[in-house]
């Protein structure tokens, strides 16, 4: 299970963007080029709701360990009471990838990978969300 949340984890990197070369420690943190590797809010808001979807898909299915719990009761915790723009998005596709996972595993998919195949599908609409609601 651990080793599948660190995959799962480092893809949802992958797809944001988040993972790249500016990210070692030899990175120069002065100048124009430092803006550039920072991250921005529509980065952070795509890897929240991406990071939460996952979690959250893998719930339904399964009991989270107590860290995976801690994460996504966080992201609930900051976004749903208020209803936030990063909630809303989560839950609009939250709901357009459940079905296609359910089905996916009725066809016997395994679990993880319709959760993985699912969040490549979602993850260029969420990115999209993300940028509308921080602009």
């Amino acid at each position: 299970m651990r080793r599948t949340l660190v995959f799962t984890m480092g893809t949802l990197l992958l797809v944001t963007g988040c993972a790249n070369a500016q990210s070692s420690g030899a990175v120069k943190t002065e100048g124009p080029s430092a803006a550039a590797a920072e991250v921005s809010p529509a980065q952070t808001c795509t890897r929240d709701v991406l990071a939460a979807l996952a979690l959250k898909w893998r719930e339904d299915k399964v009991l989270l360990d107590q860290d995976d719990k801690k994460l996504l009761q966080a992201f609930m915790d900051a976004n749903m009471v208020k209803n936030t723009p990063q909630y809303r998005i989560f839950i609009g596709h939250y709901a357009a990838g459940a079905g296609p996972i359910a089905l996916a595993i009725a066809q016997g998919t395994d679990h993880e990978d319709a959760i993985m195949k699912q969040l490549g599908t979602e993850s260029e609409g969420v990115a999209a969300d993300c940028a509308a609601t921080t602009v």
